[in-house]
């Protein structure tokens, strides 16, 4: 199963919801908030699970999105 990891506008910043936490990281800066969600799914990989990350832009629109497959070495 894919774990879905995404950066959405939130009222001050940006959030990052990864359901692998209770509540979402949030950052100032939409690129920050990136980077961290690409950290994560880095790290699902390397653990052994797909994962997704989608960008939204400030009107909650999809704009992108990056998968990264388990690293089963």
């Amino acid at each position: 199963m894919t774990q879905l990891i995404t950066v959405k506008p939130v009222q001050g910043g940006w959030a990052v919801e990864a359901g692998l936490n209770a509540y979402p990281l949030v950052f100032l800066s939409g690129g920050h908030a990136e980077r961290k969600a690409r950290q994560l799914a880095q790290v699902v990989a390397a653990q052994g699970h797909d994962a997704e990350v989608r960008i939204h832009d400030r009107l909650s629109a999809p704009v992108g999105s990056f998968l990264y497959r388990a690293d089963l070495n």
